[in-house]
């Protein structure tokens, strides 16, 4: 006799195939009563102990589950990949017919070796198609991995009809919760303020999610704007088993408002220009599909709109520039859906309701690529086989000189060999004509075999020319992200794009300096009078860091210093001295060389404090790093992901201590516990009383150091220097125009007045510490398209002038608004000084070139 559980889930399984199928009602119970009856597994109902949507389901119960699917069924392999920063697992499962799963390994390798993505032979087993089903990326968007558990569960069992037949020919790769961090933050705090029963008033307590919410990983990233990135652990991971599958079709299940449809592909413009006829023509066969399902049951829905294919970084974007079919379906619910609400057409959305949307299109989506996997495989093969005949942009090289610091080309190199990017040796040529990403020109440039060459003629053409394009080719201005992201920019490269093919000569390998040599024993024997290395990169920080919490002093020099043997050593320059070290006697040399060897730091052992020129090392020009005592604000209103990116990089990628804090605390907290206090991003700063306010900038007036993002101080008041932000002037004849805009016009008519994302050149005043080891220009990522004045009493650092726009859309009421301000400036307050960072050089982990900027901030500026 089938279980009470058994007979809920028949019921359920019963609208659904009648909605799909039109099946009658008796045709269709005797023959899913007989594959209930048939069946050992248990449905997640009864394995779970409650029905679908009565309960939300945390992490550790997912696991329990699949793991239990994956031991009783021949038709589900499991595997771990890893694991998230707050310890929980991360796996998926592997569903096909057990024929297909006896030879897994055989099916993953020939798809490989078929896209030319592996240089082998295949064997003669036929291709399967292989479906990546990727689910609750999002923390909060709680129905996708419930989903994930009846979708496994159908499969596995065989109880849907036809679904045996499917996995003949179709892989399914069910990933049930990329976020497990995120999903338990949920849970948790939903089943703490939920009652007995649920309340479906859309304001009540357990429809507030409180800040930062659970959308976000551990340290507040979204993973779903991390794919090419790679900034997360999570995504690491996950990346790495992603590339040694390459999936032909990737869905992305997420949720969205409470008052939405569901929305599923075809996806809304902008399309990026790399997405082949296939790619659109396959979204469309699958919205189709979609589309039958819920017209049978007046679901509503919508297609092409909001999420666009453009920005390469989401769960969409990212397989499909690597070939795959990739698509975004959103639910309604969210962080305001709990277990029912109120929408405001006055109906009651259930997360039941949400859970069987999501499994009607996971279980669409292998349906309909089953059927015809054959084109699937096929046209995935063909984008790698044209990608490396016929690249679709119009640059066909690129070159990375090999005169940037090592440091900078071990960072490309292990993302180009992360994201499946070949490259190597440039050869020797005299003469090439190429444009120069840093002065935006075309112009004659020499190759040397030192550099690295990128062609274009490889199967990963369309995702190499997606991330490197200088300039991103916008065919609509109303884009759900960024609009410009190019490699060199971010990585801050002397880089330059060819329309002509070079081909590398060989094995490119990193240059010896990428190698730290250890400083001779012979020297560390004569006692050095100090260490000095240059200030270039993230590594130097980290170096840095270790050091001052080992409570080695450490000095920067100001100006260049040009030793006594010649060597030059520029402004940021790390020395550590002898002296001021004496309690460790001999251990002086082990700790700082260790350190050295630890962070692959070179060091140059120094016999005298005088310099040829510059600074000498006793001069004022040298000055002690006080190990800063860090304060960083949360809570209600600072953005979440800027906070994150901020903590992220002080508590994981630099290993420095901070102190995080609230700013309803702030009244608690005794300021001169810190020398720096950073204010995140957000609108905060008018919630911070005025007496707690006016203490913050005596502290400053004491020597403290507050460093702003954006505009997060505006508000603070009490004497506290602000930041005047430029008025957009207006244009009486335009003005007058757009009052008489069709409705359905406005919307285009104020992205005029936009920056979506956009790189622009700026000047840099390196001679002050927060530019130290930086050129005269950087390159900074604008989001906004607000201006600051210049500093009138302050330092104008990086500052943004005619002609700056480099990438990325720009509204061209903008461009002169934006023209001679002020984005990155110290303004001194009595003894202490405000640092305003009015771009985000920490933006998603991925801008790394304005990492040591933010650094600078942290731990030169006021020294």
């Amino acid at each position: 006799m089938p279980s009470l559980f058994q007979i809920r889930y028949l019921f359920v399984a019963f609208l659904l195939i009648t909605s799909i199928h039109g099946y009658s009602a008796s045709a269709s119970a005797t023959t899913l009563q007989y594959s209930v009856q048939e069946t050992e597994l248990s449905g997640p109902e009864e394995f779970l102990g409650y029905a679908m949507g009565e309960r939300l389901t945390p992490h550790h119960r997912i696991i329990d589950y699949i793991e239990y699917v994956a031991d009783n069924s021949d038709k589900v392999l499991l595997e771990y990949y890893g694991h998230t920063y707050g310890g929980r697992k991360l796996a998926v499962v592997y569903v096909s017919s057990p024929d297909n799963i006896g030879q897994i390994e055989e099916i993953r390798s020939n798809n490989l070796i078929r896209a030319g993505l592996y240089d082998a032979e295949p064997t003669d087993l036929p291709s399967r198609a292989i479906v990546w089903l990727s689910y609750n990326v999002h923390g909060n968007e709680i129905s996708a991995s419930e989903a994930a558990l009846f979708t496994l569960y159908e499969l596995a069992s065989g109880i849907r009809p036809g679904s045996d037949e499917w996995l003949e020919n179709t892989v399914v790769i069910i990933d049930p919760l990329l976020n497990p961090d995120g999903r338990d933050r949920y849970v948790n705090w939903y089943h703490s303020v939920a009652g007995r029963s649920p309340n479906a008033y859309p304001v009540s307590r357990e429809h507030i999610e409180p800040w930062p919410n659970a959308r976000t990983n551990y340290y507040q990233f979204d993973l779903n704007r991390d794919w090419a990135w790679q900034s997360q652990i999570e995504t690491r991971q996950r990346m790495a088993l992603y590339h040694q599958w390459m999936p032909h079709i990737h869905a992305d299940f997420h949720e969205m408002g409470v008052d939405s449809p569901y929305y599923f592909a075809p996806a809304a413009e902008p399309f990026h220009e790399s997405i082949t006829d296939w790619q659109r023509e396959f979204q469309t066969t699958i919205g189709e599909n979609h589309a039958r399902y819920f017209d049978e049951n007046y679901r509503v829905y919508f297609t092409r709109e909001i999420f666009d294919l453009f920005y390469p970084s989401y769960g969409d974007t990212y397989p499909t520039y690597n070939g795959a079919i990739g698509m975004t379906y959103e639910q309604a619910g969210n962080t305001r859906g709990g277990l029912s609400v109120i929408t405001a057409e006055g109906d009651t959305l259930t997360f039941e309701r949400r859970i069987l949307n999501q499994h009607i299109v996971g279980m669409s989506t292998v349906e309909v690529t089953s059927k015809h996997f054959e084109r699937v495989t096929e046209e995935f093969f063909r984008f790698f086989r044209e990608g490396a005949r016929n690249p679709y942009s119009p640059f066909k090289t690129y070159v990375v000189s090999g005169n940037n610091h090592p440091d900078k080309l071990q960072l490309l190199t292990d993302y180009l060999d992360a994201w499946d990017i070949t490259y190597g040796r440039a050869p020797s040529v005299r003469s090439v004509n190429a444009f120069d990403y840093q002065s935006a020109t075309n112009r004659s440039v020499s190759l040397s075999e030192q550099d690295i060459v990128i062609s274009a003629y490889q199967p990963k053409s369309a995702l190499l020319n997606v991330l490197f394009e200088p300039r991103t080719t916008i065919v609509d201005s109303l884009t759900y992200d960024i609009t410009a992201w190019a490699v060199p920019y971010a990585m801050g490269l002397e880089a330059y794009a060819l329309e002509s093919r070079v081909n590398p000569t060989g094995a490119y390998f990193l240059p010896d300096a990428t190698v730290a040599e250890p400083v001779p024993t012979e020297v560390i024997n004569e006692r050095p009078y100090a260490y000095i290395t240059s200030w270039n990169s993230k590594h130097d920080v980290r170096f840095l860091s270790n050091l001052l919490q080992q409570n080695i002093r450490v000095h920067v020099a100001s100006r260049p210093i040009e030793l006594q043997n010649g060597n030059r050593y520029e402004r940021g320059s790390l020395i550590i001295m002898r002296r001021g070290h004496e309690r460790l006697e001999e251990q002086f040399d082990r700790v700082v060389t260790e350190t050295a060897q630890k962070y692959n730091r070179s060091l140059e052992a120094v016999q005298t404090g005088m310099v040829r020129t510059g600074p000498d090392f006793g001069s004022q020009a040298v000055r002690r790093i006080h190990a800063p005592r860090v304060a960083l604000i949360a809570g209600p209103g600072v953005n979440p992901n800027n906070f994150g990116e901020i903590w992220h990089f002080m508590d994981r990628q630099i290993e420095y201590p901070v102190t995080v804090f609230e700013h309803s605390h702030l009244g608690m907290v005794n300021m001169n516990d810190f020398d720096v206090l950073i204010m995140p991003q957000g609108g905060y700063a008018s919630s911070i009383s005025s007496e707690v306010a006016a203490g913050i900038s005596r502290w400053v007036r004491s020597g403290g150091k507050l460093i702003v993002f954006g505009d997060a101080s505006r508000g603070l008041g009490n004497g506290l220097p602000e930041q005047s932000i430029r008025q957009r002037e207006t244009d009486t004849e335009n003005d007058a125009h757009r009052l008489l805009l069709r409705n359905e016009d406005r919307q285009r008519d104020s992205a005029s007045e936009l920056i979506t994302g956009s790189i622009y050149y700026l000047h840099l005043d390196n001679s002050h510490p927060l530019a130290f080891g930086y050129p005269e220009f950087y390159y900074t990522l604008k989001s906004g398209a607000r201006a600051f004045d210049y500093l009138s009493n302050g330092s104008n650092v990086g500052t943004l002038r005619e002609g700056a726009h480099r990438s990325g859309f720009e509204g061209y009421r903008v461009a002169r608004h934006i023209e001679d301000s002020m984005v990155f400036g110290v303004q001194p307050h009595g003894s202490g000084e405000l640092v305003f960072l009015n771009d985000n050089p920490l933006f998603r982990a991925f801008w790394h070139n304005g990492k040591l900027l933010f650094s600078n901030a942290l731990f030169f500026v006021g020294q």
